[in-house]
């Protein structure tokens, strides 16, 4: 698929297909290309500032430059505002497929005592790790604390080396963290642990309001 047209419209919201490469949103200091750039071309409403992170526009989601899929950006401010608490309140799923190797675990991350396994939660606090902070480890439990954010991935399934997974309240790198602290590490993925290679994590489906969308 390609970002040059969107998945689905209505009047309240667009969905795009970001591909692999491509930021989601751009610099708070500059432009550059973007999903938000190529969505605001074709319809300009969605870069007004509807949260104080003007520089996003209306998206409501984002995912790593190197992580294709589904991205869900509003056209009003009150379907933004709807979709945001929608999101705190868990009701904004987001799906991926990875292709992964079986890894341990590289330097920082605590031991991970869970099972690895279809409808397992893998759940953690994060914090930023490494040079440029441009990392994330799960915070051992016993180092969590009182207000710390916890994010949950759920394994929707496991097929071979392809594993499927959801999400609603989504952190920095969390599908790829994760994964890593299980030692299943998304292919390509140099940043956790993997060798070179073909980076392969996709968002294919996104649910709100009623609304599937899955390719």
């Amino acid at each position: 698929m390609t970002t040059t047209e969107p998945v689905l419209e209505n009047k309240d919201f667009v969905v795009f297909y970001k591909e692999r490469g491509l930021a989601t949103v751009p610099l708070k200091a500059g432009g550059g290309s973007s999903l938000l750039s190529v969505a605001s071309s074709l319809f300009p409403e969605v870069g007004m500032p509807f949260s104080p992170n003007y520089w996003e526009g209306g998206v409501l989601h984002r995912l790593d430059t190197i992580t294709s899929g589904l991205v869900l950006i509003a056209r009003t401010r009150s379907f933004f505002d709807l979709m945001k608490k929608e999101q705190e309140e868990g009701r904004f799923i987001k799906r991926y497929r990875a292709k992964t190797l079986s890894l341990d675990p590289i330097e920082g991350f605590p031991p991970f005592d869970g099972n690895f396994e279809q409808g397992c939660r893998i759940e953690s606090a994060f914090r930023a790790y490494g040079p440029g902070r441009k990392a994330v480890r799960p915070v051992a439990f016993e180092k969590i604390k009182p207000d710390d954010a916890i994010y949950s991935t759920k394994v929707e399934d496991i097929r071979g080396d392809e594993v499927f997974l959801s999400l609603s309240r989504g952190f920095r790198h969390q599908v790829r963290c994760h994964l890593a602290w299980c030692g299943h590490v998304i292919t390509g993925d140099v940043l956790y642990g993997a060798p070179e290679g073909s980076f392969s994590l996709e968002s294919y489906s996104i649910s709100f309001l009623g609304q599937d969308v899955t390719i």
